[in-house]
């Protein structure tokens, strides 16, 4: 969704050891240790951590000590129903206002390039930047990270739903195009959840 810097590298890194629940809630994130067991310097771990905390998947003590996040099977659905909900109002409104969407989802990219014409019509600078890096990093979890995820038969069911969404949208059926996009955030909440044990 951006050019990616060193930060942001470790950064992605770093998410999927928590997403997965290789890191486990409570586990201390020191720098020096990231830093030596990454092969990178600390200025780029630190900035890494800043991304890590807006994202929610670290917190950051009182004594200024940063470590993991708790991450609960609640948790992982709310994240992905507030990005599924945001999703739907986005498009609820572009398809009443008849802004025009081109889009395939054909190729590898068609996922990523759903999320960002979302995000792109969304007018509050802040808002976009924190969806954006948030859906950076759980989105791409789910979708490239996991074993479902990966799965070639799930990423095209993933991206029938997308399709769906889109010719809903077209035909200002915001019914169809609601539950399509909600079957598609259930499949990902799926992913992360089946990942994580929660779900065998």
């Amino acid at each position: 969704m951006k050019n990616k810097r060193t930060c942001d590298y470790i950064a992605e890194a770093i998410q999927n050891e928590i997403l997965s629940g290789r890191m486990e809630a409570g586990q201390p994130l020191r720098q020096e240790e990231l830093s030596e067991k990454l092969g990178y310097s600390r200025m780029p771990v630190r900035e890494a951590l800043q991304i890590l905390e807006e994202q929610g998947l670290v917190r950051r003590l009182a004594t200024r000590h940063v470590v993991v996040a708790d991450f609960s099977e609640r948790n992982i659905e709310e994240i992905f129903d507030m990005f599924g909900n945001v999703e739907k109002k986005a498009l609820k409104d572009l398809a009443e206002m008849s802004f025009e969407w081109v889009y395939s989802a054909e190729g590898e990219d068609a996922e990523e390039k759903f999320h960002e014409f979302v995000y792109g019509t969304i007018t509050n600078g802040l808002f976009r930047r924190l969806l954006e890096t948030s859906a950076d990093c759980y989105i791409r979890f789910a979708s490239e990270e996991t074993e479902m995820g990966k799965d070639p038969e799930q990423k095209q069911l993933r991206r029938n739903k997308l399709e769906t969404v889109h010719s809903a949208y077209c035909r200002k059926d915001t019914i169809v195009m609601e539950v399509a996009l909600e079957e598609y955030y259930r499949l990902l909440t799926e992913n992360v959840k089946k990942e994580r044990g929660f779900e065998k």
